[in-house]
């Protein structure tokens, strides 16, 4: 089982209720949830990510993403996995 550090539970809350209502696009969306992060916290979420969507399979990218408790849900583990992925690829 991936151990799942902090700096990710706490990006995973910032998708919160009305957040992506407000966003022109799913881009803006994340790029202001990355803003509310430092860079050394975004640099520990990019490796994390980078590991997990090498090695994880559906059951567990869920099981990861819930662990922070955010209040966006994706339920389809393909979808959660080409956020995850976008998310990613946004970390500068």
């Amino acid at each position: 089982m991936t151990e799942i550090p902090e700096e990710f539970k706490r990006f995973s809350r910032c998708f919160f209720n009305g957040s992506l209502e407000s966003a022109p696009s799913e881009h803006e969306w994340i790029e202001r949830a990355l803003r509310l992060n430092s860079p050394k916290q975004l640099a520990v979420v990019k490796r994390f990510l980078d590991e997990v969507l090498r090695d994880s399979n559906g059951p567990e990218l869920q099981r990861i993403w819930h662990s922070g408790e955010p209040v966006y849900a994706l339920a389809d583990a393909e979808e959660l996995r080409m956020f995850l992925s976008l998310v990613r690829d946004l970390i500068k």
